[in-house]
């Protein structure tokens, strides 16, 4: 959607709005000029609507269907947005405005200078990705979550690896030896340690990674 955006400096503001948007009303209703007189045949034939509505600082003057100008006064400035549904809409309407304040101003004449504007509130196109919270960026989190799960897998190969070679060592003690009892209950025992000490050695990884995490707050 194009925008135009004008400043006008002028002790006048809220004046000036208030007699540019009863004019567009007047416009509206079939009475008062016309800047042009294709614009006349235009709202003749309904292909036009001007509608106004204003209070003595804010003024809003839609053009239907080129586009609208909303007016704002402030102390020493009155403030032009223009909004139109493409590029014709939005001379059209520039044109009039233009030269609606330069007839107004006749006497104290008012420079209308218009500067291109862009929207502030844009939607964001579908199917673009949502920023996650925190300020983290989402392969971040990816890359965090393939990092976990890629040690839990390795640690549980380990321990598995780990388990069947203990098992093997305890087949053969079991079958050459004459302690075949306590060379059972020592494996047992040496697999059991091994275990618990991948598992805490893994708690206290967890451990020192949340305290290094921040609360998100």
């Amino acid at each position: 959607m194009p925008i135009l955006k004008a400043q006008i400096e002028t002790e006048r503001a809220s004046r000036y709005l208030v007699q540019f948007c009863k004019h567009a009303a007047a416009m509206g209703r079939g009475g008062g000029h016309t800047p042009r007189m294709h614009l006349r045949g235009m709202m003749d034939r309904r292909e036009l609507q001007v509608t106004a509505e204003w209070s003595d600082t804010e003024g809003t003057v839609t053009f239907a269907p080129w586009g609208q100008c909303t007016l704002a006064a402030e102390a020493g400035a009155l403030t032009l947005l223009v909004e139109a549904a493409d590029e014709d809409g939005l001379r059209q309407i520039r044109d009039i405005v233009s030269r609606d304040f330069e007839r107004f101003s006749r006497r104290d004449p008012l420079t209308v200078t218009w500067h291109r504007s862009e929207t502030s509130d844009a939607a964001p196109e579908i199917g673009a990705p949502t920023p996650p919270e925190n300020g983290a960026s989402a392969p971040t989190h990816r890359r965090g979550r393939l990092r976990a799960n890629l040690q839990a897998i390795l640690l549980a190969a380990a321990v598995v690896v780990i388990i069947g070679l203990h098992v093997g060592l305890a087949g053969t003690v079991v079958a050459n030896s004459a302690w075949t009892g306590m060379a059972a209950n020592v494996v047992v025992a040496l697999v059991v340690l091994k275990i618990a000490f991948i598992a805490l050695a893994r708690f206290g990884l967890r451990r020192r990674k949340a305290a290094k995490t921040p609360d998100g707050s």
